[in-house]
């Protein structure tokens, strides 16, 4: 049933799904406030790192999600040409990314026909165009920890709105009231946002959503994912590199590739070459000697499973021990003599929560009696950028029929999305780096059992030593990596 009053919608979570959705619901008239983690920049996993060097030059990478593509005839297909067209993204040639084979050395390009989309001097253009629209306010840096229901009146019948605070109790800054609660995000952190809605009593505000946003981290076989019942998410490290010269002769044509055959590397990419547009279509830059290569290494979701610690406090000793492991493994598989690739800046940064292993198996979770829901490539799956913009579609168009029933698109979306039951599944075929429909890119190889803990660098049992947040391994407090977009924030 319609609201009479114009609907103002929460947003907690600014990745490509919180994005897209704000987006939709200001074309259709309805008022959105994203609230994001994001210190610079929204985006999530749809992010840029920039940093300047001892030397005063600016080093840029795609340090989370690397490219992506569009299923053929799909709503999302149109969304991304007309990204395409403004400038926001480029395609990138089949001839420059591909797979790697780890034991061989061979890159073999890709030849099925995809079309791949990268961002233009990256993702930071796409995200900032999606959320500047009217009828869209961005609050960050935000943090969102408590959410507690209201009612205009006495009677049991009224709606249900919502005062969001930074956190629960008296102390917590108030952030608003809204009608409506989306969250765009996944991880311990929106589990624990969805647990503080309750009435008075203590009792459950919003069961249907709490229950959909309990998680468990790290990769394992799918024969363990085939008994969970939530979601599983898995964690990478992005490893991120700068060279004063260029290692474009270890294979001309590569700029990225999908790595097969190692336990430690996922995925390797020239993020300079990758961005080097001419006409919306990537092409290899002329070697320079006075503009820094950027480079980033992403591992499996095995190694990062087995080398987790803090992500907003790495202990310098661990990132050094990643970063170590990371850089030989990266030289063994271009085929470089040990000890010869030195970076002029090295960092890495642990994404916690990178891409989902398990599925929801519903196009967005949605609580009309409650006026909340949740989207994301978790959602339908599997992770893609895709698949969370087709989740934020499916969340905008039930939230505008439970308040402008007249007006929607589709009327019967409420109605529909609510009675969907979410039923968890593994999110078969994915890459390690999550999905790319359309593509031939390999899936990810089955995860090895976890070892038995042992102490971790720094101290403790695999959580590392020392507190405070700690510059060596980078803050990232936010999101995944990988093709997917789904959230602005994640452990």
């Amino acid at each position: 049933m319609g609201d009479s009053r114009a609907a103002h919608v929460a947003v907690v979570g600014g990745g490509i799904s919180g994005l897209v959705f704000a987006r939709e619901l200001s074309v259709r008239g309805i008022r959105a406030t994203v609230f994001d983690t994001g210190e610079k920049a929204v985006g999530g996993r749809a992010s840029t790192r920039e940093a300047v060097d001892d030397l005063g030059r600016a080093l840029s990478w795609d340090h989370a999600c690397q490219y992506f593509t569009a299923t053929p005839g799909s709503v999302f297909e149109s969304m991304a040409r007309e990204w395409h067209e403004i400038g926001l993204i480029g395609e990138w040639p089949d001839a420059n990314v591909g797979v790697l084979d780890a034991s061989s050395g061979m890159f073999v390009p890709f030849r099925d026909g995809a079309t791949r989309y990268v961002g233009v001097g990256g993702l930071k253009k796409l995200t900032t165009h999606l959320a500047d629209c009217e009828n869209v306010t961005v609050v960050r840096p935000k943090w969102v920890g408590a959410m507690t229901p209201t009612r205009d009146g006495t009677d049991e019948t009224s709606p249900v709105r919502w005062n969001l605070a930074s956190s629960p109790g008296s102390r917590g800054e108030q952030l608003g009231t809204f009608d409506f609660v989306a969250v765009a995000h996944n991880g311990k952190c929106a589990a624990r946002l969805a647990s503080t809605a309750q009435w008075a009593d203590g009792t459950g505000a919003v069961p249907k959503l709490t229950q959909s946003l309990q998680c468990a981290f790290g990769a394992r076989p799918t024969f363990e994912l085939k008994k969970q019942r939530k979601l599983i998410l898995s964690s990478v490290w992005a490893l991120m590199v700068a060279f004063d010269e260029s290692l474009m002769g270890t294979n001309d044509s590569m700029q990225g590739a999908h790595v097969t055959g190692s336990d430690t590397i996922a995925w390797v990419s020239n993020v300079t070459a990758k961005r080097a547009l001419s006409g919306g279509h990537a092409s290899t830059p002329s070697p320079s000697s006075t503009v820094p290569e950027c480079w980033v290494v992403h591992s499996t979701p095995t190694y990062a499973r087995d080398n987790k610690c803090p992500q907003e406090a790495v202990p310098k000793q661990f990132a050094e021990k990643v970063q170590t492991e990371m850089l030989a493994e990266f030289e063994r598989i271009l085929g470089l003599p040990p000890g010869t690739a030195k970076p002029s800046t090295s960092r890495v940064q642990l994404w916690g929560a990178a891409n989902p292993l398990t599925s929801a198996n519903v196009p967005a979770v949605f609580d009309a009696s409650g006026k909340v829901g949740a989207c994301g490539d978790w959602c339908q799956g599997p992770p893609s950028i895709e698949a969370a913009a087709i989740s934020a579609v499916a969340l905008a168009d039930a939230v505008e029929a439970l308040f402008r029933k007249d007006k929607a698109r589709v009327p019967d979306a409420a109605s529909i999305l609510d009675a969907t039951q979410v039923r968890w599944s593994p999110c078969g075929g994915a890459a390690a780096l999550g999905a790319f429909p359309g593509t031939e890119v390999p899936a990810m190889a089955e995860p090895k059992e976890k070892p038995k803990e042992t102490s971790a660098p720094g101290g403790g049992r695999g959580r590392g030593g020392g507190k405070g947040r700690g510059k060596a391994g980078g803050r990232g407090r936010g999101g995944r990596s990988g093709g997917g977009g789904g959230g602005g924030r994640g452990k």
